[in-house]
């Protein structure tokens, strides 16, 4: 049984939260008529960015971590326990999800035929794509390893580097608007592998390699990785203001991803904070669980507080944050619960 890294336990609380700060903050500049007007708010949702690049970071980096150096792939093992572990979650919580936009929107909520290809691509909620790109990683899994041992892991990070960079840049409406036969791949391309292979494979490498990297990344001094973060938010901030465009699918966004991995790995290393581990260790659970109630605590705040407002903010933030939390804790204790939760 290999050691347990401890640090991506960590990890996986500071970028849940960075998930919940996306939602959060796109919540509080709905009264804005473009994303880039809204100031502290617009700036705060683009430095969330880096959570979801490394959620696939770090998932690469298990996998290969637990699989790289078997002989041979326990293929019927392996998809045994991602279907019970992620697959069926997932789709108890698509049907879940179509439920409730058939209660609270039902002019926008896929019904019959619909609701199957939003279950298929990802669709029933707006954060469930990141499991339907999972699925996609784990049907790819044994020929990455293969490709990683048959060229170098280097090799391949370049290569996969190259197409995401191609995926990225296929989804940019100056781009669109030249080529409109892209437009639909755009408008679905977070819930398709190219665009996320980079950061997958990277993760991958870095488990691959184990203690060499681990002994890398604490020898760069803290203050240069602190550098290289602040660096790449400001590239990454001036790259979204001057050409206007949110989200994760700026080229920019991957220096500051990987960055980040880095900065935060350094800060787990030295400062063991619980509230994260914790965070950490029910980020699957907050992240299933965490729209619905940002949803139904915005038609409670909207008559507390002004609109966009940094009280209506906080708000939102920590009773999201912590009603997921205590909600996924208590699903926990069910029997069963991880046909709910996952494992």
């Amino acid at each position: 049984m290999k050691k347990r890294i401890e640090e991506a336990d960590y990890i996986k609380g500071i970028a849940i939260l960075g998930v919940i700060f996306i939602h959060v903050t796109a919540f509080c500049l709905r009264p804005f008529e473009s994303l880039t007007d809204g100031g502290l708010f617009f700036i705060l949702n683009q430095l969330g960015r880096f959570s979801v690049p490394v959620f696939f970071m770090l998932s690469g980096l298990f996998l290969f971590y637990r699989y790289y150096e078997n002989e041979s792939f326990p293929l019927k093992r392996f998809y045994k326990k991602r279907t019970m572990y992620i697959l069926i979650p997932y789709l108890t919580w698509s049907v879940i999800y179509l439920l409730y936009g058939n209660l609270t929107h039902p002019r926008m909520a896929p019904t019959g035929l619909q609701s199957i290809e939003a279950i298929f691509k990802g669709n029933s909620y707006y954060h469930l794509y990141f499991l339907i790109v999972m699925v996609q990683f784990y049907l790819l899994l044994p020929g990455l390893i293969r490709a990683f041992r048959k060229f170098g892991g280097m090799t391949v990070v370049s290569v996969t580097l190259l197409i995401s960079v191609a995926a990225e840049s296929m989804t940019w409406w100056e781009v669109t608007r030249k080529f409109s036969w892209l437009q639909t791949y755009a408008k679905d391309a977070m819930r398709y592998f190219p665009a996320w292979l980079f950061y997958f494979c990277l993760g991958g490498w870095i488990g691959q390699q184990g203690n060499r990297i681990h002994r890398f990344m604490t020898k760069i001094p803290f203050p240069a990785a602190f550098v290289f973060f602040l660096t790449s938010a400001v590239v990454m901030l001036f790259e979204s203001l001057a050409r206007k465009h949110t989200g994760f699918f700026n080229y920019s966004v991957i220096f500051y991803s990987v960055t980040s991995l880095l900065l935060w790995y350094q800060v787990t290393s030295k400062w063991k904070v619980p509230w994260l581990l914790t965070l950490g260790r029910y980020s699957f659970g907050l992240y299933l669980i965490h729209p619905m109630l940002l949803n139904l605590f915005s038609k409670i705040s909207s008559k507390l507080f002004l609109a966009a407002s940094w009280i209506e903010f906080w708000f939102m933030l920590f009773v999201v944050t912590l009603s997921s939390l205590a909600l996924a804790k208590l699903i926990r204790k069910l029997p069963y619960s991880h046909l709910i939760l996952g494992k």
